[in-house]
Protein backbone atom coordinates (compact mmCIF):
# COMPACT_ATOMS: atom_id res chain seq x y z
CA UNK A 1 0.00 0.00 0.00
CA UNK A 2 1.15 3.49 -0.95
CA UNK A 3 2.45 5.31 1.97
CA UNK A 4 0.31 8.38 3.30
CA UNK A 5 2.81 10.88 2.01
CA UNK A 6 2.68 9.30 -1.56
CA UNK A 7 -1.35 9.19 -1.25
CA UNK A 8 -1.60 12.97 0.10
CA UNK A 9 0.62 14.23 -3.04
CA UNK A 10 -1.21 12.29 -5.41
CA UNK A 11 -4.39 13.20 -3.83
CA UNK A 12 -4.11 16.91 -3.31
CA UNK A 13 -0.67 18.08 -4.89
CA UNK A 14 -0.37 16.58 -8.02
CA UNK A 15 -4.04 17.90 -9.39
CA UNK A 16 -2.41 20.88 -8.81
CA UNK A 17 0.37 20.46 -11.09
CA UNK A 18 0.00 23.86 -12.75
CA UNK A 19 -0.12 25.73 -9.76
CA UNK A 20 2.95 23.83 -8.42
CA UNK A 21 5.00 24.68 -11.91
CA UNK A 22 4.17 28.45 -11.60
CA UNK A 23 5.34 28.29 -7.80
CA UNK A 24 8.73 26.29 -8.53
CA UNK A 25 9.01 28.77 -11.62
CA UNK A 26 8.41 31.21 -9.61
CA UNK A 27 11.10 30.55 -6.61
CA UNK A 28 13.66 29.43 -9.43
CA UNK A 29 13.53 32.58 -10.83
CA UNK A 30 14.37 34.29 -7.44
CA UNK A 31 17.38 31.92 -7.30
CA UNK A 32 19.05 33.14 -10.79
CA UNK A 33 18.40 36.31 -9.76
CA UNK A 34 20.18 36.50 -6.90
CA UNK A 35 23.41 34.44 -8.20
CA UNK A 36 25.02 37.50 -10.57
CA UNK A 37 24.94 39.79 -7.62
CA UNK A 38 28.00 38.64 -6.32
CA UNK A 39 29.53 38.93 -9.68
CA UNK A 40 28.62 42.17 -9.94
CA UNK A 41 30.22 43.21 -6.60
CA UNK A 42 33.36 41.73 -7.79
CA UNK A 43 33.40 43.33 -10.95
CA UNK A 44 32.83 47.12 -8.77
CA UNK A 45 35.34 46.17 -6.51
CA UNK A 46 38.46 44.32 -8.81
CA UNK A 47 37.81 46.02 -11.88
CA UNK A 48 35.54 49.39 -11.91
CA UNK A 49 37.60 50.75 -8.53
CA UNK A 50 41.20 50.16 -9.82
CA UNK A 51 40.67 51.83 -13.20
CA UNK A 52 38.59 54.57 -11.96
CA UNK A 53 35.64 53.77 -14.86
CA UNK A 54 32.75 55.71 -13.51
CA UNK A 55 30.92 55.10 -17.00
CA UNK A 56 31.28 51.51 -16.27
CA UNK A 57 30.24 51.91 -12.64
CA UNK A 58 26.78 53.12 -13.81
CA UNK A 59 25.73 50.25 -15.99
CA UNK A 60 27.15 47.45 -13.83
CA UNK A 61 25.62 49.72 -10.75
CA UNK A 62 22.38 50.43 -12.72
CA UNK A 63 22.10 46.44 -13.34
CA UNK A 64 22.84 45.72 -9.74
CA UNK A 65 20.04 47.59 -8.46
CA UNK A 66 17.75 46.06 -11.20
CA UNK A 67 18.62 42.68 -9.55
CA UNK A 68 17.99 43.54 -6.20
CA UNK A 69 14.28 45.09 -7.61
CA UNK A 70 13.85 41.96 -9.94
CA UNK A 71 14.62 39.83 -6.80
CA UNK A 72 12.34 41.81 -4.52
CA UNK A 73 9.46 41.67 -6.69
CA UNK A 74 9.98 37.53 -7.51
CA UNK A 75 10.10 36.79 -3.47
CA UNK A 76 6.78 39.28 -3.28
CA UNK A 77 5.26 36.62 -6.39
CA UNK A 78 6.09 33.78 -4.62
CA UNK A 79 5.16 34.31 -1.64
CA UNK A 80 1.57 35.61 -3.15
CA UNK A 81 1.44 32.55 -4.78
CA UNK A 82 2.60 30.13 -2.24
CA UNK A 83 -0.71 31.49 0.07
CA UNK A 84 -3.36 31.22 -2.56
CA UNK A 85 -2.03 27.55 -3.28
CA UNK A 86 -1.74 26.18 0.39
CA UNK A 87 -5.04 28.22 1.17
CA UNK A 88 -6.83 26.60 -1.50
CA UNK A 89 -4.94 23.00 -0.80
CA UNK A 90 -6.58 23.10 3.01
CA UNK A 91 -9.65 24.32 1.54
CA UNK A 92 -9.85 20.90 -0.28
CA UNK A 93 -8.38 19.12 2.50
CA UNK A 94 -10.39 20.07 5.30
CA UNK A 95 -14.08 20.28 2.76
CA UNK A 96 -12.70 16.30 1.91
CA UNK A 97 -12.37 15.45 5.49
CA UNK A 98 -16.02 16.97 6.46
CA UNK A 99 -17.58 15.16 3.39
CA UNK A 100 -16.26 11.92 4.44
CA UNK A 101 -17.06 12.73 8.14
CA UNK A 102 -20.36 12.86 7.33
CA UNK A 103 -20.84 9.88 5.74
CA UNK A 104 -19.19 7.36 8.12
CA UNK A 105 -21.62 4.87 10.27
CA UNK A 106 -23.30 6.07 13.66
CA UNK A 107 -20.88 3.30 15.22
CA UNK A 108 -17.85 5.44 14.61
CA UNK A 109 -19.54 8.52 15.60
CA UNK A 110 -20.14 7.67 19.07
CA UNK A 111 -17.13 6.57 19.69
CA UNK A 112 -15.75 9.87 19.21
CA UNK A 113 -16.38 13.33 20.68
CA UNK A 114 -17.50 16.15 18.12
CA UNK A 115 -14.65 18.58 19.52
CA UNK A 116 -12.17 15.69 18.86
CA UNK A 117 -13.24 15.48 15.35
CA UNK A 118 -13.44 19.31 14.79
CA UNK A 119 -9.64 19.40 15.74
CA UNK A 120 -8.57 16.74 13.66
CA UNK A 121 -10.32 18.21 11.01
CA UNK A 122 -9.00 21.77 11.58
CA UNK A 123 -5.77 20.85 12.87
CA UNK A 124 -4.18 17.95 10.65
CA UNK A 125 -4.80 19.53 7.18
CA UNK A 126 -3.57 23.48 8.54
CA UNK A 127 -0.38 21.23 8.91
CA UNK A 128 -0.15 18.86 6.23
CA UNK A 129 -0.75 21.88 3.51
CA UNK A 130 3.12 23.04 4.30
CA UNK A 131 3.85 19.90 2.15
CA UNK A 132 3.16 21.84 -1.07
CA UNK A 133 5.44 24.85 -0.25
CA UNK A 134 7.99 22.46 1.79
CA UNK A 135 8.13 20.10 -1.29
CA UNK A 136 9.02 22.58 -3.35
CA UNK A 137 11.14 24.66 -1.09
CA UNK A 138 13.10 21.53 -0.95
CA UNK A 139 13.45 21.56 -4.71
CA UNK A 140 14.05 24.87 -5.05
CA UNK A 141 16.87 24.98 -2.11
CA UNK A 142 18.68 22.23 -4.01
CA UNK A 143 18.92 23.62 -7.04
CA UNK A 144 20.08 26.60 -5.33
CA UNK A 145 22.57 24.72 -3.49
CA UNK A 146 24.17 22.96 -6.31
CA UNK A 147 24.39 26.34 -8.41
CA UNK A 148 25.87 28.11 -5.47
CA UNK A 149 28.75 25.48 -5.22
CA UNK A 150 29.45 25.45 -8.67
CA UNK A 151 29.90 28.76 -8.14
CA UNK A 152 32.08 29.03 -5.41
CA UNK A 153 34.11 25.72 -7.15
CA UNK A 154 34.50 28.77 -10.20
CA UNK A 155 35.32 31.56 -7.94
CA UNK A 156 38.14 29.83 -6.28
CA UNK A 157 38.67 25.57 -5.36
CA UNK A 158 40.79 26.13 -2.36
CA UNK A 159 37.85 28.32 -0.50
CA UNK A 160 35.15 25.99 -1.72
CA UNK A 161 36.60 22.73 -0.39
CA UNK A 162 36.69 24.61 2.99
CA UNK A 163 33.27 26.31 2.72
CA UNK A 164 31.59 22.33 1.75
CA UNK A 165 33.47 20.42 4.22
CA UNK A 166 31.15 21.78 6.82
CA UNK A 167 27.69 20.45 4.97
CA UNK A 168 28.19 16.59 6.34
CA UNK A 169 27.83 17.76 9.41
CA UNK A 170 24.66 19.48 8.69
CA UNK A 171 23.07 16.58 7.26
CA UNK A 172 24.39 14.50 9.99
CA UNK A 173 22.94 17.09 12.66
CA UNK A 174 19.53 17.07 10.65
CA UNK A 175 19.12 13.00 10.44
CA UNK A 176 19.01 12.88 14.34
CA UNK A 177 16.99 16.32 15.02
CA UNK A 178 14.47 14.85 12.40
CA UNK A 179 13.63 11.27 14.27
CA UNK A 180 12.95 13.51 17.37
CA UNK A 181 11.00 16.07 15.13
CA UNK A 182 8.63 13.01 13.84
CA UNK A 183 7.24 12.11 18.10
CA UNK A 184 6.68 15.63 19.18
CA UNK A 185 4.74 16.01 16.08
CA UNK A 186 3.16 13.29 16.41
CA UNK A 187 2.02 14.62 20.35
CA UNK A 188 1.04 18.22 19.15
CA UNK A 189 -1.24 17.63 16.62
CA UNK A 190 -3.09 14.58 19.21
CA UNK A 191 -3.42 17.39 22.02
CA UNK A 192 -4.60 19.82 19.54
CA UNK A 193 -7.29 17.83 18.43
CA UNK A 194 -7.84 16.65 22.94
CA UNK A 195 -7.83 20.39 23.65
CA UNK A 196 -10.50 20.92 21.18
CA UNK A 197 -12.53 18.06 22.17
CA UNK A 198 -12.27 19.41 25.87
CA UNK A 199 -13.24 22.78 25.34
CA UNK A 200 -15.99 22.27 23.15
CA UNK A 201 -17.69 19.50 25.81
CA UNK A 202 -16.69 22.36 28.76
CA UNK A 203 -18.31 25.34 26.75
CA UNK A 204 -21.69 23.03 25.59
CA UNK A 205 -21.55 21.99 29.28
CA UNK A 206 -21.89 25.48 31.09
CA UNK A 207 -25.55 25.30 31.99
CA UNK A 208 -25.02 22.00 33.45
CA UNK A 209 -21.82 23.23 35.12
CA UNK A 210 -23.27 26.45 36.43
CA UNK A 211 -26.09 23.66 38.14
CA UNK A 212 -24.00 21.06 39.97
CA UNK A 213 -20.97 23.00 40.64
CA UNK A 214 -18.66 21.51 37.91
CA UNK A 215 -16.38 24.49 37.11
CA UNK A 216 -13.41 23.26 38.89
CA UNK A 217 -13.67 19.93 37.33
CA UNK A 218 -14.30 20.91 33.66
CA UNK A 219 -11.05 23.70 34.53
CA UNK A 220 -9.22 21.08 35.60
CA UNK A 221 -9.75 18.42 32.31
CA UNK A 222 -9.32 21.28 29.86
CA UNK A 223 -6.06 22.17 31.87
CA UNK A 224 -4.57 18.73 31.83
CA UNK A 225 -5.76 19.01 27.72
CA UNK A 226 -3.70 22.41 27.11
CA UNK A 227 -1.07 21.21 29.58
CA UNK A 228 -0.58 17.78 27.14
CA UNK A 229 -0.46 20.23 24.71
CA UNK A 230 2.39 23.13 26.12
CA UNK A 231 4.73 19.99 27.06
CA UNK A 232 4.38 19.17 23.27
CA UNK A 233 5.06 22.84 21.53
CA UNK A 234 8.08 23.55 24.38
CA UNK A 235 9.65 20.21 23.79
CA UNK A 236 9.14 21.17 19.89
CA UNK A 237 10.31 24.49 20.65
CA UNK A 238 13.34 23.63 22.26
CA UNK A 239 14.36 20.95 20.07
CA UNK A 240 13.73 23.97 17.03
CA UNK A 241 15.89 25.99 19.06
CA UNK A 242 19.01 23.73 19.45
CA UNK A 243 18.76 23.16 16.24
CA UNK A 244 19.18 26.50 15.07
CA UNK A 245 21.93 27.30 17.82
CA UNK A 246 23.51 23.89 16.10
CA UNK A 247 22.99 24.84 12.46
CA UNK A 248 24.65 28.26 13.56
CA UNK A 249 27.74 27.47 15.32
CA UNK A 250 28.24 25.32 11.98
CA UNK A 251 27.48 27.52 9.64
CA UNK A 252 29.50 30.53 11.71
CA UNK A 253 32.73 28.02 11.27
CA UNK A 254 32.73 27.58 7.74
CA UNK A 255 33.04 31.91 7.26
CA UNK A 256 35.50 32.39 9.84
CA UNK A 257 38.01 29.94 8.34
CA UNK A 258 37.11 31.54 4.87
CA UNK A 259 37.96 34.61 6.38
CA UNK A 260 41.13 33.28 7.43
CA UNK A 261 42.73 31.34 4.47
CA UNK A 262 41.25 34.40 2.33
CA UNK A 263 43.20 36.77 4.03
CA UNK A 264 46.22 34.86 3.93
CA UNK A 265 45.57 34.39 -0.09
CA UNK A 266 45.07 37.88 -0.34
CA UNK A 267 48.15 38.56 1.29
CA UNK A 268 50.57 36.28 -0.99
CA UNK A 269 48.66 38.07 -3.77
CA UNK A 270 46.90 34.50 -4.92
CA UNK A 271 43.87 36.38 -4.46
CA UNK A 272 41.82 39.56 -5.04
CA UNK A 273 39.75 41.27 -2.49
CA UNK A 274 36.72 41.14 -4.68
CA UNK A 275 36.71 37.48 -5.26
CA UNK A 276 36.88 37.42 -1.37
CA UNK A 277 33.87 39.75 -1.20
CA UNK A 278 32.21 38.16 -3.62
CA UNK A 279 32.98 34.23 -2.64
CA UNK A 280 31.48 35.44 1.08
CA UNK A 281 28.22 37.20 -0.47
CA UNK A 282 27.87 33.69 -2.36
CA UNK A 283 28.64 31.99 0.82
CA UNK A 284 25.29 32.65 2.28
CA UNK A 285 23.47 31.31 -1.25
CA UNK A 286 25.30 28.13 0.10
CA UNK A 287 24.91 28.20 3.69
CA UNK A 288 21.20 30.06 3.57
CA UNK A 289 19.66 26.99 1.42
CA UNK A 290 21.48 24.22 3.61
CA UNK A 291 19.33 25.68 6.68
CA UNK A 292 16.54 26.10 4.95
CA UNK A 293 16.64 22.75 3.57
CA UNK A 294 17.36 21.70 7.22
CA UNK A 295 14.66 23.90 8.98
CA UNK A 296 12.00 22.37 5.93
CA UNK A 297 13.11 18.84 6.59
CA UNK A 298 11.76 19.43 9.99
CA UNK A 299 8.93 21.42 9.36
CA UNK A 300 7.58 18.51 7.16
CA UNK A 301 7.72 15.82 9.93
CA UNK A 302 5.38 17.45 11.22
CA UNK A 303 3.47 17.60 8.00
CA UNK A 304 4.10 14.25 7.41
CA UNK A 305 2.43 13.19 10.57
CA UNK A 306 -0.89 15.38 9.61
CA UNK A 307 -0.70 13.82 6.39
CA UNK A 308 -0.67 10.16 8.04
CA UNK A 309 -3.06 11.67 10.19
CA UNK A 310 -5.57 13.23 7.50
CA UNK A 311 -5.37 9.55 6.19
CA UNK A 312 -6.22 7.82 8.80
CA UNK A 313 -9.39 9.48 9.01
CA UNK A 314 -10.20 9.27 5.54
CA UNK A 315 -9.27 5.37 5.50
CA UNK A 316 -12.28 4.78 8.26
CA UNK A 317 -15.12 3.15 5.97
CA UNK A 318 -18.42 4.89 4.77
CA UNK A 319 -21.63 3.74 5.67
CA UNK A 320 -22.61 0.83 2.87
CA UNK A 321 -24.64 2.44 0.10
CA UNK A 322 -25.88 1.43 -3.60
CA UNK A 323 -28.14 -0.74 -4.40
CA UNK A 324 -31.63 0.40 -6.23
CA UNK A 325 -33.33 3.82 -5.00
CA UNK A 326 -36.19 2.97 -2.48
CA UNK A 327 -39.71 2.80 -4.10
CA UNK A 328 -42.57 3.04 -1.57
CA UNK A 329 -45.86 2.66 -3.19
CA UNK A 330 -47.68 1.80 -0.49
CA UNK A 331 -45.84 1.94 3.40
CA UNK A 332 -45.62 -1.89 4.72
CA UNK A 333 -43.19 -2.54 6.92
CA UNK A 334 -41.89 -5.83 8.24
CA UNK A 335 -39.22 -6.77 10.29
CA UNK A 336 -38.45 -10.15 10.12
CA UNK A 337 -36.40 -12.09 12.66
CA UNK A 338 -34.14 -9.48 13.58
CA UNK A 339 -31.57 -9.74 16.00
CA UNK A 340 -29.01 -6.90 17.14
CA UNK A 341 -25.92 -6.43 19.09
CA UNK A 342 -24.28 -3.19 19.59
CA UNK A 343 -20.32 -2.60 19.18
CA UNK A 344 -19.86 -2.68 22.55
CA UNK A 345 -21.65 -6.26 23.03
CA UNK A 346 -24.77 -4.68 24.57
CA UNK A 347 -27.59 -7.06 22.92
CA UNK A 348 -30.62 -5.24 21.86
CA UNK A 349 -32.67 -7.40 19.57
CA UNK A 350 -33.50 -10.95 20.11
CA UNK A 351 -35.02 -12.93 16.95
CA UNK A 352 -37.79 -9.90 16.64
CA UNK A 353 -40.27 -9.68 14.01
CA UNK A 354 -43.68 -7.18 13.41
CA UNK A 355 -45.27 -5.58 10.53
CA UNK A 356 -46.74 -2.74 10.14
CA UNK A 357 -49.56 -2.03 7.56
CA UNK A 358 -50.08 0.69 4.96
CA UNK A 359 -51.31 4.04 6.47
CA UNK A 360 -51.18 2.42 10.06
CA UNK A 361 -49.69 3.92 13.34
CA UNK A 362 -48.27 1.87 15.52
CA UNK A 363 -46.64 2.42 18.76
CA UNK A 364 -44.10 0.48 20.20
CA UNK A 365 -44.02 0.60 24.32
CA UNK A 366 -41.27 -1.09 26.81
CA UNK A 367 -39.09 -0.14 29.48
CA UNK A 368 -35.93 1.74 28.69
CA UNK A 369 -33.63 -0.42 27.02
CA UNK A 370 -36.64 -3.29 25.67
CA UNK A 371 -35.24 -2.07 21.99
CA UNK A 372 -37.73 0.66 20.75
CA UNK A 373 -35.04 2.82 19.64
CA UNK A 374 -33.10 0.41 17.90
CA UNK A 375 -35.69 -0.64 15.74
CA UNK A 376 -36.29 2.58 14.32
CA UNK A 377 -32.61 3.44 13.86
CA UNK A 378 -32.21 0.26 12.05
CA UNK A 379 -34.82 1.22 9.39
CA UNK A 380 -33.24 4.02 8.43
CA UNK A 381 -29.77 2.37 8.31
CA UNK A 382 -28.05 4.00 11.37
CA UNK A 383 -26.65 0.97 12.29
CA UNK A 384 -26.28 -2.36 9.78
CA UNK A 385 -28.73 -4.97 9.92
CA UNK A 386 -26.57 -8.14 10.38
CA UNK A 387 -29.27 -11.11 11.55
CA UNK A 388 -32.23 -10.70 9.60
CA UNK A 389 -34.38 -8.53 7.39
CA UNK A 390 -36.68 -5.62 7.33
CA UNK A 391 -38.96 -4.63 4.49
CA UNK A 392 -40.43 -1.87 3.03
CA UNK A 393 -42.78 -2.37 0.53
CA UNK A 394 -41.17 -6.03 -0.21
CA UNK A 395 -37.82 -4.09 -0.72
CA UNK A 396 -34.95 -5.24 1.85
CA UNK A 397 -33.87 -1.84 3.25
CA UNK A 398 -30.41 -3.19 3.39
CA UNK A 399 -30.17 -3.56 -0.37
CA UNK A 400 -31.15 -0.01 -1.22
CA UNK A 401 -29.64 3.16 -1.75
CA UNK A 402 -29.63 5.38 1.38
CA UNK A 403 -30.19 8.47 0.07
CA UNK A 404 -33.86 7.17 -0.90
CA UNK A 405 -34.20 5.03 1.81
CA UNK A 406 -34.02 8.14 4.58
CA UNK A 407 -36.09 10.35 2.09
CA UNK A 408 -39.25 8.30 2.02
CA UNK A 409 -38.14 6.94 5.64
CA UNK A 410 -37.77 9.58 8.05
CA UNK A 411 -36.49 9.37 11.73
CA UNK A 412 -37.79 12.12 14.35
CA UNK A 413 -35.72 11.82 17.78
CA UNK A 414 -36.44 13.09 21.27
CA UNK A 415 -33.36 14.68 21.46
CA UNK A 416 -34.08 17.69 18.58
CA UNK A 417 -31.35 18.98 16.64
CA UNK A 418 -31.67 22.87 15.54
CA UNK A 419 -29.31 25.12 13.33
CA UNK A 420 -27.84 28.11 15.09
CA UNK A 421 -30.08 30.01 12.23
CA UNK A 422 -33.67 31.46 12.37
CA UNK A 423 -36.97 28.81 12.76
CA UNK A 424 -37.88 29.69 9.30
CA UNK A 425 -34.46 27.98 8.25
CA UNK A 426 -34.73 25.49 10.49
CA UNK A 427 -38.41 24.59 9.00
CA UNK A 428 -37.13 24.95 5.66
CA UNK A 429 -33.30 23.02 6.21
CA UNK A 430 -32.12 24.17 3.13
CA UNK A 431 -34.74 23.88 0.91
CA UNK A 432 -35.69 26.40 -1.13
CA UNK A 433 -38.30 24.84 -2.67
CA UNK A 434 -40.43 25.47 0.35
CA UNK A 435 -42.31 28.17 0.64
CA UNK A 436 -42.60 30.80 3.46
CA UNK A 437 -46.35 30.51 3.16
CA UNK A 438 -46.04 26.47 3.54
CA UNK A 439 -43.97 26.83 6.06
CA UNK A 440 -46.52 28.87 8.10
CA UNK A 441 -49.53 26.70 6.84
CA UNK A 442 -47.57 23.50 8.41
CA UNK A 443 -46.79 25.54 11.60
CA UNK A 444 -50.17 26.87 12.07
CA UNK A 445 -51.53 22.98 11.61
CA UNK A 446 -49.85 21.19 14.07
CA UNK A 447 -50.01 24.29 16.90
CA UNK A 448 -46.76 25.45 16.91
CA UNK A 449 -47.83 28.84 14.93
CA UNK A 450 -48.34 30.45 18.22
CA UNK A 451 -45.86 30.54 19.63
CA UNK A 452 -43.71 31.17 17.04
CA UNK A 453 -45.78 34.77 16.26
CA UNK A 454 -44.60 35.52 19.81
CA UNK A 455 -40.85 35.40 19.20
CA UNK A 456 -39.44 38.67 18.83
CA UNK A 457 -38.93 38.42 14.88
CA UNK A 458 -41.37 35.75 14.70
CA UNK A 459 -40.27 33.28 11.86
CA UNK A 460 -37.20 35.07 11.63
CA UNK A 461 -36.24 35.02 15.21
CA UNK A 462 -32.31 33.16 15.90
CA UNK A 463 -32.87 29.95 18.10
CA UNK A 464 -29.18 29.97 19.34
CA UNK A 465 -26.48 27.27 19.28
CA UNK A 466 -28.76 24.10 19.07
CA UNK A 467 -31.78 26.05 19.66
CA UNK A 468 -30.84 26.80 22.95
CA UNK A 469 -32.96 30.07 22.60
CA UNK A 470 -36.47 27.63 22.24
CA UNK A 471 -37.93 25.23 25.02
CA UNK A 472 -37.45 21.92 24.38
CA UNK A 473 -41.46 21.57 23.44
CA UNK A 474 -40.85 24.77 21.42
CA UNK A 475 -37.88 22.63 19.19
CA UNK A 476 -39.87 19.39 18.92
CA UNK A 477 -42.82 21.67 17.11
CA UNK A 478 -39.71 22.51 14.82
CA UNK A 479 -38.74 19.05 14.27
CA UNK A 480 -42.24 18.06 13.63
CA UNK A 481 -43.06 21.10 11.14
CA UNK A 482 -40.04 20.57 9.14
CA UNK A 483 -40.08 16.50 9.12
CA UNK A 484 -43.97 17.22 7.71
CA UNK A 485 -42.86 19.48 4.50
CA UNK A 486 -41.02 16.58 3.57
CA UNK A 487 -43.93 14.30 2.72
CA UNK A 488 -42.48 11.15 3.86
CA UNK A 489 -43.65 7.71 3.64
CA UNK A 490 -42.56 5.97 6.45
CA UNK A 491 -42.78 8.69 9.80
CA UNK A 492 -40.58 7.65 12.78
CA UNK A 493 -41.02 9.17 15.75
CA UNK A 494 -38.29 7.96 18.54
CA UNK A 495 -40.16 10.36 21.78
CA UNK A 496 -40.46 12.56 19.16
CA UNK A 497 -43.28 14.47 21.55
CA UNK A 498 -41.69 13.96 24.85
CA UNK A 499 -41.46 17.44 25.65
CA UNK A 500 -45.19 18.24 25.11
CA UNK A 501 -47.96 18.13 27.03
CA UNK A 502 -50.36 15.58 26.74
CA UNK A 503 -53.02 18.05 25.27
CA UNK A 504 -50.58 19.58 23.36
CA UNK A 505 -49.54 16.35 21.82
CA UNK A 506 -52.91 15.00 20.99
CA UNK A 507 -53.73 18.08 18.96
CA UNK A 508 -50.16 17.61 17.47
CA UNK A 509 -51.18 14.01 16.33
CA UNK A 510 -54.63 15.10 14.96
CA UNK A 511 -52.88 17.69 12.93
CA UNK A 512 -50.13 14.80 11.82
CA UNK A 513 -53.31 12.56 10.70
CA UNK A 514 -54.66 15.58 8.54
CA UNK A 515 -51.46 16.25 7.21
CA UNK A 516 -50.18 12.94 6.38
CA UNK A 517 -53.14 11.09 5.66
CA UNK A 518 -51.16 7.90 3.80
CA UNK A 519 -48.28 8.27 5.69
CA UNK A 520 -47.65 4.87 7.97
CA UNK A 521 -46.61 6.31 11.54
CA UNK A 522 -44.63 4.16 14.28
CA UNK A 523 -43.77 5.46 17.10
CA UNK A 524 -41.42 5.14 20.12
CA UNK A 525 -43.02 6.37 23.62
CA UNK A 526 -42.79 5.74 27.51
CA UNK A 527 -45.83 7.64 27.92
CA UNK A 528 -48.88 5.85 27.61
CA UNK A 529 -51.32 9.14 26.68
CA UNK A 530 -48.63 8.85 23.56
CA UNK A 531 -49.34 5.54 22.63
CA UNK A 532 -53.19 5.76 22.62
CA UNK A 533 -52.80 7.24 19.87
CA UNK A 534 -51.77 4.52 17.67
CA UNK A 535 -53.49 1.88 16.14
CA UNK A 536 -52.28 -0.73 17.30
CA UNK A 537 -49.27 -1.23 20.37
CA UNK A 538 -46.28 -3.82 20.13
CA UNK A 539 -45.13 -4.42 23.90
CA UNK A 540 -41.04 -5.03 23.81
CA UNK A 541 -39.43 -6.37 26.86
CA UNK A 542 -35.13 -6.70 26.71
CA UNK A 543 -35.18 -7.12 22.84
CA UNK A 544 -38.21 -8.87 22.40
CA UNK A 545 -42.19 -8.80 21.74
CA UNK A 546 -44.45 -10.13 24.34
CA UNK A 547 -47.53 -8.98 23.43
CA UNK A 548 -49.39 -6.71 20.67
CA UNK A 549 -52.77 -5.08 20.30
CA UNK A 550 -54.82 -1.91 20.49
CA UNK A 551 -54.77 -0.24 24.21
CA UNK A 552 -58.08 -1.67 25.59
CA UNK A 553 -57.49 -4.92 24.57
CA UNK A 554 -54.31 -5.03 26.60
CA UNK A 555 -55.10 -2.91 29.26
CA UNK A 556 -57.42 -5.51 30.23
CA UNK A 557 -54.58 -8.83 30.35
CA UNK A 558 -52.31 -9.35 32.76
CA UNK A 559 -48.76 -8.45 31.38
CA UNK A 560 -46.27 -6.76 30.29
CA UNK A 561 -48.62 -3.53 29.56
CA UNK A 562 -51.06 -3.80 32.33
CA UNK A 563 -47.47 -3.46 34.68
CA UNK A 564 -46.44 -0.14 32.63
CA UNK A 565 -49.63 1.51 32.93
CA UNK A 566 -49.81 0.15 36.31
CA UNK A 567 -46.36 1.66 37.76
CA UNK A 568 -47.41 4.79 35.21
CA UNK A 569 -50.81 5.61 36.73
CA UNK A 570 -49.10 4.89 40.67
CA UNK A 571 -46.62 7.69 39.45
CA UNK A 572 -49.08 10.07 38.53
CA UNK A 573 -51.68 9.44 41.53
CA UNK A 574 -48.80 9.79 44.08
CA UNK A 575 -47.83 12.75 42.02
CA UNK A 576 -51.03 14.08 42.41
CA UNK A 577 -51.23 13.67 46.09
CA UNK A 578 -47.98 15.32 46.84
Amino acid sequence: MRSPIGRFFERFIFPRWGQALALLGSMIASTAVAFPIPLLVRQIIDGVIPRGRLDELAWVGGGLVSLVALRAFLSYATRYLTVVTQEALLFDVQTTLVEHVLTLPQAFLQDRQVGYLMGRIRSDPAVAKDFFFGSLSLASDALFLLVGAALLLYLDWRLALVALSVLPLLALASKRLNTRMGVLSRDIQEGDAQVSQELGEGLSAALTARILGLRTWILERVSSALTFLQRANVQTNTLGAMAGGVLTFITGVGPMLLVILGAFLVVRGQLTVGTVIAFMTLLTYLYGPTQSIITTRLSLQRAKVAAERVFELLDEPSEPDGGPPLTVSAGRTEVRKVSFTYPNGKVALRDISLWVEPGEWVALVGHTGSGKSTILSLMVRLFPVRDGTILIDSQDVGQVSLASLRREVLLVAQDVFLFSGTVLENIRLGDPGITEEEVEAVAEALGAGTFIRELPEGYRTVVGERGAKLSGGQRQMIALARAVLRRPKILLLDEATSALDAETEAKVFQALRVLLPKTTVILAAHRLSTVCAADRIVVLKEGEVVQQGCHEDLIAKSGEYQGIFAEQFVGSEAGERS
